[in-house]
């Protein structure tokens, strides 16, 4: 399994930017995106809690001042970095998925396995310092998780097209969601092989869905 993931800049989260932002939304969002890379990079060598709102702006080429016209502080900082984060990861999943016809639903849910998969080893570290930073409980992150909501919308476009019965749309998307981080944690302790956690997952995912092959 191929665990490595083309770099991509991480989207900004809005262009509206704090009272003395320098003008020109190009140039603003540009700044945010090397703030945020910085940080994100940051967060990971150093921990949360260790690294300054100075390192930050050192680190991305900047004066403090204008980390302040982006970010009022760190835990801001972490929150917009998270959003990114998911944003990040959904892209990944659903170009895999759109790679997949229309009408192959059992496809994509494998191509949205692999695809989180994927993500998930590659960028790990940046992932639990954005879920776990500030001590966050996880089910919190679940609320508007785009990730999770790529995968709803996978099983809901299956129940309209007759491919499987399923009552609870979300509930079940958010159940295959931690089933999903429960393999790769497995996998990262060394307990599971990584090259067969996406093969596994499918088996899951196909059971709580109601097939049985």
């Amino acid at each position: 399994m191929n665990n490595k993931k083309d770099d991509k800049t991480m989207t900004p989260r809005n262009t509206a930017n704090r009272p003395g932002a320098p003008k020109g939304p190009r140039k603003a969002e540009q700044r945010r995106a090397n703030l945020l890379e910085s940080a994100g990079r940051l967060f990971v060598e150093k921990g949360y809690a260790s690294t300054t709102m100075n390192e930050i702006a050192a680190d991305a080429g900047f004066a403090k001042g204008t980390l302040y016209h982006y970010f009022a502080n760190k835990a801001e900082l972490l929150q917009s970095l998270r959003e990114d984060f998911d944003k990040r990861i959904t892209g990944f999943i659903r170009a895999g998925v759109d790679r997949c016809p229309a009408d192959d639903h059992r496809g994509r849910i494998r191509a949205w396995i692999q695809e989180a998969v994927d993500g998930y080893f590659a960028l790990s570290d940046l992932h639990d310092v954005v879920i776990y930073g500030t001590e966050m409980p996880f089910r919190n992150s679940m609320l508007e998780s785009e990730v999770t909501r790529s995968l709803a919308e996978l099983i809901d476009d299956g129940i309209r097209a007759g491919a499987w019965e399923v009552k609870e749309c979300r509930w079940t998307a958010v159940m295959m969601f931690y089933c999903f981080r429960g393999g790769c944690d497995e996998a990262m302790i060394g307990t599971q092989r990584p090259e067969d956690i996406p093969d596994r997952l499918y088996a899951v995912f196909l059971r709580m869905l109601g097939i049985v092959d």
